[in-house]
């Protein structure tokens, strides 16, 4: 007792044998030892007896020995009892911190040893809580810990909401008022209270509600009670709308109100509002009562100001006149009266033509307008006539002598009329000058001017003109050309030339005409085509130019004017055709005399400069026909199907049938050509 090992008393094994015992030895866990002191602690401990004889033989046996714990334990001190709040915003209160009992035990106590029932959360009140205490053996004990919860918070109190009210209709208070329902959350059971009166004066009213609960814990919320006054005051005077004109505009009225709470304040606002004119418009009279709760009551009058009443001019007015175009007076200027305000007087003239532009009627009409376009008239009538001619602004040199290489341009000579800027000018320019015939001749100017209303002067100039001729030689072979590239040989193959935009300063009216040069080339007006030109021994690529001198003859300001041009022509821009498959040899021919395919022809490399060495076999392989220098060209061919010899053909021909040909071309590069021909002799 007090302490978790002890003594057992063993006793020892019974044991025999043939001779002699010599030694008995206990053992715990293989280490000897003494059965009567050894301490054997709680539980099962295993006892291992070993018997030796004299001559070493041994036997065992095992004693199993249990040591229990009756013990229980022991508590000084149990938790100590505790009060504690509520939670906030519950009735119970929870993470309670219990503390712990104090206990003892011989052989210990475990970690989980100690134990309670205590709730998660405990209600208000007092709860007990039991405490276990095991040892490790199981012997247990308990105590008990009171823990009490007390309510610490004040009721939760959301009062009604405030409330605005319309006073009673003959009163200026309120009764009978419906607060509504208070709001509260409490643990316990509560009391509720308010010091509402009976009758509720205007304006604010505050409503105290007091609530306590159980444990005397109170609290207050303020309800706001509105007594307004709804009812707004009456006018006891009244004016009507009316309509005047702009001057007779009456003056405002004073109107009065009363009020069932007491005194209504009047106050006075006018609008206007525009209508289509300044002195049309409308005012919007409006009288406003008020009273002490700020409710209004609103009278408007409307008056409507009109102006129908024209303005008048003052004074004298212009009459009727008949004047010259160059001597119409300026408008007068003319004032007006108006009874709403100011008039403006505006003028404007109205022309209605007349025979001509500088004869007309001028219908000059003044207009007084007032604010709203009221309008009164008055209308002049002004007759405009014209009798001057038009005259140069500069004198115009009647008689001049000049050379046909400097002959002045016409003056522009301006001309100005006293009635108006529609002049009519024609001028004429007669010039005498014959390309028949090489003398001076006259250049007769004449400006006839005449203005709107035909009225006409004649202005004359004479030019006499000494006659000079000129000669210009355009060489296109070295001269710079007009596109700025260099001058030089032309090929016939370019195309046209046009000679007025190639050498001539403009589209001058004339005769050009080929003077030197191979006519196969085309002249057609202006246009020089040397595309017609035929290619032969003498023209091809490698030969000497064609030289063309070209000349034209005009009439240029009044002179005999003439441009030479020479020009070389080339072929330079042609590629001859001289390949194998250029060259065209005839198939067949019939030599009948009927000058049709009479002749076999090596056409296409006329111009190529070949030699051609032609051999005619026929179908044994014999020669009937040989040229080292065969003649080309279609229509040129030397052989005919005539027969060498009467061994060959009847009648100088060779019979009908197929040939065979070898043709070189020397100087070509060429091979040699070969191919069946056939001849048709009847």
């Amino acid at each position: 007792l007090g302490n978790c090992s002890t003594t057992v008393n063993l006793g020892r094994p019974e044991a025999t044998n043939n001779c002699d015992i010599n030694t008995v030895v206990a053992s715990v866990n293989n280490q000897p030892i003494d059965p009567d002191t050894f301490l054997f602690e709680v539980g099962t401990t295993e006892v291992t007896w070993t018997v030796t004889d004299s001559s070493g033989n041994s036997n065992s046996c095992i004693q199993n020995v249990t040591v229990v714990d009756d013990e229980m334990p022991v508590i000084t001190e149990c938790a100590l009892p505790i009060e504690v709040t509520a939670d906030p915003g519950a009735c119970v209160a929870s993470n309670v911190n219990l503390g712990l009992p104090v206990a003892t035990d011989n052989c210990g106590i475990p970690e989980n040893g100690i134990t309670n029932d205590a709730p998660n959360e405990f209600p208000l009140g007092e709860t007990i809580v039991t405490w276990t205490i095991t040892d490790n053996s199981g012997n247990t004990v308990s105590c008990t810990q009171p823990v009490t919860v007390i309510d610490g918070e004040i009721p939760e109190v959301n009062c009604p909401i405030d409330l605005v009210i319309n006073v009673d209709p003959n009163s200026c208070t309120a009764t009978n008022v419906e607060l509504g329902r208070l709001d509260v959350q409490d643990c316990t059971n509560v009391t509720v209270s308010n010091n509402a009166p009976d009758v509720y004066p205007l304006g604010n009213t505050i409503v105290t509600w007091t609530v306590t609960d159980a444990a005397g814990n109170t609290n207050n919320c303020d309800q706001t009670i509105t007594v307004i006054d709804n009812i707004p005051p009456t006018f006891t005077s009244f004016v009507s709308d009316v309509t005047v004109e702009c001057d007779e505009v009456p003056e405002r009225e004073d109107l009065t109100a009363s009020d069932n709470c007491g005194d209504a304040v009047v106050t006075f606002e006018e609008i206007r509002r525009d209508g289509n004119c300044p002195s049309n418009y409308t005012l919007e009279r409006t009288w406003t009562a008020t009273d002490a709760a700020n409710l209004t009551t609103s009278f408007t009058q409307t008056i409507t100001v009109q102006d129908t009443t024209a303005p008048e001019f003052v004074g004298n007015l212009p009459q009727d006149i008949t004047v010259e175009c160059d001597a119409i007076p300026e408008p007068e200027t003319l004032n007006a009266f108006d009874n709403c305000g100011i008039a403006t007087v505006s003028v404007n003239d109205a022309n209605t033509p007349g025979d001509c532009l500088g004869s007309f009627t001028i219908l000059r009409t003044w207009t007084a307008t007032d604010a709203c376009n009221l309008t009164t008239t008055h209308t002049q009538v002004i007759n405009v006539i014209d009798t001057t001619a038009p005259t140069p602004t500069q004198a115009i040199q009647d008689n001049i002598t000049v050379s046909c290489t400097d002959i002045p341009d016409a003056p522009e000579v301006e001309f100005t009329d006293n009635c108006s800027s529609d002049i009519i000018v024609v001028f004429n320019e007669v010039n005498e000058f014959d390309d028949t015939v090489f003398e001076d001749y006259l250049i007769r100017r004449t400006w006839t001017v005449r203005d709107a209303c035909s009225n006409e002067a004649v202005y004359t100039q004479t030019l006499n003109v000494t006659l000079d001729e000129f000669v210009t030689t355009i060489d296109d072979r070295f001269d710079t050309r007009r596109d700025g590239t260099p001058g030089g040989s032309r090929c016939f193959n370019d195309g046209v030339i046009d000679l007025n935009t190639e050498f001539l300063d403009s589209d001058v009216v004339g005769i050009w005409e080929i003077v030197e040069g191979d006519r196969q080339a085309t002249l057609r007006g202006n246009i020089f085509d040397p595309t017609t030109l035929v290619l032969d021994d003498d023209f091809k690529p490698g030969s000497e130019p064609k030289n063309y001198l070209l000349r034209h003859t005009a009439l240029r300001d009044g002179c005999i004017n003439v441009t030479e041009v020479i020009i070389d022509i080339n072929a330079e821009c042609i590629v001859l055709p001289c390949g194998d498959t250029d060259v065209v040899i005839s198939k067949a021919i019939t030599p009948n005399g009927d000058g049709n395919n009479d002749r076999f022809d090596i056409m296409g490399i006329e111009l190529c400069g070949f030699i051609a060495n032609v051999k005619i076999f026929n179908r044994w392989g014999a020669l009937i026909f040989e040229s080292n220098n065969y003649a080309l060209g279609e229509g040129q061919g030397t052989f005919q199907g005539n027969s060498p010899s009467s061994s060959f053909g009847n009648s100088g021909t060779v019979p009908n049938g197929t040939y065979y040909y070898i043709i070189n071309l020397e100087n070509s590069g060429l091979a040699p050509f070969t191919g069946p021909i056939y001849i048709g002799t009847k």
